[in-house]
């Protein structure tokens, strides 16, 4: 494995002030080398009974509803149409429901599997079951058969993810044959025990084993869905409608496939005159990082994630530095990389200098883009409290900066979320897919 580590700008220059400063570094992590590794895939489906409704197209819901033939219920805490009468075997073929999406995708999936990969395939809803458990690629018979009782399942009428996340993680064994560990969890409605998850990210980080949330339709918690992926550094997807499952599950094998170093991981350490204050991740998708912190704030670890040749992580980090006399030099972090047996080290050393100016003019641009991303998290968060005026309030702030840096349509869309909170204390439609359109700023 190799990275090529950048530091921006360079050389790191602050001015000589008598008081501390705070200073940002925007760091650019690269893969290099093309060495693939087998994958290891754990797939966990939400089959609780809204992921098992038949989509129906309009002109015939319409008829439905005039007939009689179906009336508005809550399933799973989802508000769905329920139909007095089951859908006939070709009626059914017609409108496949989110399930059978999902066993289309796992179909793909299994057909481009090779005898060096392995597969389990869990199922989760008010309880949790392992239809395969990690089955080499070459035993696609016993995969098929999986899957094929998954849309038959009947687990109960709610959701439990963390439990299904526990039969995940139990699938893969100590080992120290490199390999791409990876769960996809895919979800269409609310959970039980939400810390509980979190907490099974931070453990499937620490064994090398990422994430990847696929949240489907408009119910599902997307802060929970993408606190996962970024707590484990997997990938967190949107999918507005069933018929987009096949091609993000598609996605995510393909990354997995092509992935040269997996379960990237960056621990930081700082000497007593350097503090972080935060971390934004820019790319590949732009999100506020938590990460672990030990030795009271001295060591931190950051899980970064599964990477593929040429990929990048563009990290910014704000840190708040002790003053030091002109002409001095003074170590803000050591940086140590580590993936599996391999390990990388690089130093951030800041000079003082008179001419300096901090921060960098042009630095300017990558703050405002963290700026926007803590601002939609703190309003998130606001939101989660209750603090409904503050979360409008904050949203709006997240409008003008959205609008200064030329994204006018996701200005919008911030602007009608805090219109409709202050209006009925609630989330709007525009919240997911404000939520995930900010985290695909990072894309560009």
């Amino acid at each position: 494995m190799l990275l090529r580590v950048q530091c921006d700008p360079q050389p790191l220059q602050l001015p000589p002030l008598t008081q501390p400063q705070v200073t940002y570094v925007h760091l650019v992590i690269t893969a290099e080398g093309d060495h693939t590794l087998p994958l290891h895939l754990v797939l966990v489906a939400d089959a609780s009974r809204s992921m098992r409704i038949p989509i129906v197209d309009e002109h015939r819901f319409r008829e439905l509803v005039r007939n009689g033939g179906a009336h508005e219920v809550l399933v799973d805490g989802v508000p769905v149409w329920q139909l007095a009468n089951p859908l006939s075997s070709e009626a059914r073929s017609q409108f496949p429901s989110p399930i059978d999406y999902t066993v289309r995708a796992l179909h793909s999936v299994v057909e481009r599997l090779t005898p060096d990969d392995q597969m389990a395939i869990i199922a989760c809803a008010s309880d949790a079951l392992v239809l395969a458990p990690s089955t080499s690629g070459y035993r696609r018979t016993e995969l098929i058969g999986a899957i094929a009782r998954l849309p038959m399942l009947r687990l109960g009428e709610s959701t439990n993810l963390a439990q299904g996340l526990q039969l995940a993680l139990a699938q893969f064994v100590v080992t120290d044959q490199p390999a791409v560990r990876r769960v996809v969890l895919l979800t269409d409605g609310f959970t039980a025990d939400t810390t509980m998850c979190t907490t099974l990210a931070r453990e499937a980080a620490t064994r090398g084993i990422t994430i990847s949330t696929i949240g489907l339709g408009s119910t599902f918690e997307e802060t929970l869905l993408t606190q996962i992926a970024d707590l484990s550094g997997g990938r967190a997807s949107f999918g507005q409608e069933a018929g987009h499952i096949p091609m993000i599950i598609s996605a995510e094998l393909e990354h997995a496939r092509q992935t040269t170093i997996h379960a990237l991981s960056l621990h930081m350490t700082f000497p007593q005159t350097v503090t972080l204050r935060r971390i934004t991740r820019l790319s590949p998708t732009l999100s506020v990082l938590t990460p672990v912190s030990t030795e009271h704030g001295r060591r931190l670890t950051l899980p970064l994630g599964d990477l593929c040749r040429g990929d990048s992580v563009r990290l910014l980090c704000e840190f708040l530095v002790a003053p030091g006399p002109p002409g001095s030099q003074r170590r803000l972090a050591r940086l140590h990389f580590s993936s599996g047996q391999y390990e990388q080290h690089y130093d951030l050393i800041a000079h003082y200098e008179l001419q300096a100016t901090n921060p960098p003019p042009a630095l300017l641009p990558i703050i405002t883009r963290a700026t926007i991303a803590h601002l939609h998290q703190r309003a998130n968060l606001a939101r989660q409290q209750g603090d409904y005026a503050t979360a409008a309030k904050l949203l709006r702030q997240l409008a003008a900066r959205l609008h200064e840096a030329g994204e006018t349509e996701l200005a919008a869309l911030a602007s009608a979320e805090a219109a409709t909170l202050d209006q009925t204390h609630r989330p709007g439609a525009t919240a997911k897919e404000l939520t995930y359109a900010t985290r695909r700023l990072g894309e560009g």
